[in-house]
């Protein structure tokens, strides 16, 4: 065994550009140092329909590229024991000169046992989209998801992780077919409304964030059952007008069905927020290389701020979003084992609680390019 020093590193990496190989690994007294990645690059054509409740609406085409290179960094050190460290760090670099990370973090336990993790990662998925190509709508599910009228689809991911301004600490514990997790993010959360708004009011700071997110999941070969939650235990960290609107309470149940080519899920998740309720159904299913799914939404609002102006009355009511989505997998391009070309496509529909705003479409198709290395 031979230490990991930074003339190996650099020798590794520069193997990156004169071989083609799948993984780059160096092995060394403090573990396994490997890297390799993957290219995720879209060609995007859509006529989106982006209007509000409040009947602001604006027709646009979308004729563009998006996508990212990433990296993948890990250092791994395990013993006969069972016990491990491993750092992950997954710097990525978009089409648009972009540069941003996935994930980085530190994760150390015990195999088939009990784990950590420390920094910035995703916690178990409570609501998975199948094979999710081309998916938009009116809500959404990152940072900067919820907006005043447009709509919001809940999926049990406020506290699951990668937010802008929030660190992670996720523990977990496995005993044979059951999986438990507890996960936490900390920092500042205002990020979790688009504009800083809340139903007409200006979000405002108070004190940090800390969201609670359990989840527990069953599993055998064939089935997965999962169950799981997220609140924000800090009751003032955000507030409007004086209120309190941090006291977020989610729920959310999960199963996914894999047998014979065949992959089913269905979802369903709550959030009961302030003045307002949000409930989200979803099923998708994977077959041979072609993915199907399906989400209904609905957004149930009792107050708003009137003063915002006179069209936010139009806030208030039960409002249903509708979306279909459907993708194709052309696996080994050109008989490469880690080059795959995918073709998806979307439409979504907001349905206002209202006599005088009709309904808002929005939909496209999309060619991705996936290649790992």
């Amino acid at each position: 065994m031979r230490t990991i020093t930074a003339a190996t590193l650099l020798s590794s990496l520069l193997a990156v550009a004169s071989q083609s190989q799948a993984v780059v690994e160096t092995n060394g007294d403090f573990g396994k140092l490997s890297l390799g990645g993957d290219a995720e690059l879209n060609l995007n054509a859509a006529n989106t329909s982006p209007g509000t409740l409040m009947g602001q609406s604006h027709q646009q085409d979308r004729w563009d590229m998006d996508g990212r290179i990433l990296l993948n960094f890990t250092a791994l050190k395990e013993l006969d024991s069972g016990a491990y460290g491993q750092i992950v760090v997954q710097p990525t670099v978009s089409v648009n000169a972009g540069a941003s990370a996935d994930d980085a973090w530190l994760g150390f336990g015990k195999r088939q046992s009990w784990g950590m993790k420390v920094g910035r990662f995703e916690a178990y998925d409570m609501f998975p989209l199948g094979q999710d190509i081309f998916v938009e709508h009116s809500g959404d599910s990152a940072n900067d998801l919820y907006k005043d009228g447009h709509g919001y689809i809940y999926m049990l991911k406020e506290g699951r992780g990668r937010a802008g301004k929030g660190g992670q600490v996720l523990l977990n514990h496995q005993a044979g077919n059951w999986y438990l997790e507890l996960s936490t993010l900390i920092g500042d959360r205002t990020n979790l409304f688009a504009d800083q708004q809340y139903h007409g009011y200006q979000v405002e700071k108070a004190k940090d964030s800390l969201i609670a997110r359990p989840v527990i999941a069953w599993s055998n070969q064939q089935l997965k059952l999962a169950l799981g939650a997220e609140t924000n235990l800090i009751d003032h960290a955000m507030e409007a007008n004086g209120q309190a609107i941090s006291q977020r309470n989610g729920y959310g149940l999960t199963g996914s069905w894999l047998a014979d080519g065949l992959s089913v899920n269905l979802n369903l998740a709550r959030m009961d927020a302030v003045d307002e309720t949000d409930t989200t159904a979803g099923a998708n299913l994977v077959w041979q290389n072609l993915g199907l799914g399906y989400i209904y939404a609905i957004n149930d609002i009792d107050a708003v701020n009137l003063a915002a102006g006179s069209d936010y009355g139009a806030l208030v009511g039960t409002h249903k979003i509708h979306t279909t989505y459907a993708s194709y997998k052309i696996p080994s391009v050109l008989e490469l084992k880690n080059f795959d070309l995918y073709l998806g496509a979307y439409w979504s529909q907001l349905q206002p609680d209202s006599d005088t705003v009709s309904n808002m479409d929005r939909y496209g198709g999309r060619v991705r390019f996936k290649y790992f290395f």
